[in-house]
């Protein structure tokens, strides 16, 4: 229970170096693609400024995701652009009352210039699928992996995808959340784990006090 405790002070501390990055690079010009590939530093947060084309015929529903209490799927799609392929999240849209439908999305044509934020998707280790059995479009997946994209897809993607700022443009809302649990959180719970282990302990001193004093009296 120590050990936890002292975890979750240093997750508290990754959180608040996170939230002093992102607050830096918030305040930063928009970059542009080829800007954003020449860096070789975490490139998580930075804003980006992209102009291409959607794939419209192949739209993707993230599965699960939750935005003000309500279950729904984030549209992602591939925007093609002068310097590759890149994964774009659109927003959220909530998820229809039967399982088996799904959304009507409708990607726009021509020209885009999307600004947003660039992120790096994670893989869960505890998903083991990415897509249902499902072939149609937009398709279902449980997690956006760019390895399993790319497969999906047939195309070569670029190491990271872009969070749209503007997702109401699309009719969409934003359910974009950096950080998910803050660091004060972190806090509480170490301090919750710190107190537990004290408690033990003091069980532990009470009970051997009292089955010391036990063998005290029968002696």
């Amino acid at each position: 229970m120590t050990w936890l405790g002292f975890w979750q002070l240093d997750r508290a501390e990754q959180k608040q170096q996170r939230a002093k990055q992102i607050e830096h690079r918030q305040q930063q010009r928009y970059s542009s693609l080829s800007e954003l590939l020449r860096l070789d530093s975490d490139i998580r947060d930075f804003p980006l400024q992209v102009t291409g084309r959607l794939d419209q015929e192949r739209p993707l529903l993230w599965d699960n995701r939750i935005y003000e209490g309500q279950v729904g799927y984030e549209v992602l799609a591939v925007l093609m652009t002068s310097e590759g392929n890149l994964l774009v999240n659109l927003g959220w849209t909530p998820a229809p009352k039967y399982r088996s439908a799904l959304p009507d999305v409708e990607l726009p044509d021509g020209l885009l210039t999307l600004q947003g934020v660039v992120t790096q998707p994670q893989s869960n280790p505890m998903i083991r699928e990415n897509e249902t059995l499902n072939r149609q479009w937009p398709r279902r997946i449980q997690q956006p992996d760019l390895e399993k994209l790319e497969s999906m897809l047939s195309v070569s993607l670029l190491p990271f995808a872009l969070q749209v700022s503007d997702t109401s443009a699309f009719g969409y809302s934003n359910n974009w959340k950096p950080v998910v649990m803050p660091a004060q959180k972190h806090y509480g719970y170490a301090v919750q784990w710190f107190g537990l282990a004290l408690a033990c302990m003091v069980i532990f001193v009470v009970a051997l006090y009292k089955k010391k004093k036990g063998k005290v009296d029968e002696a």
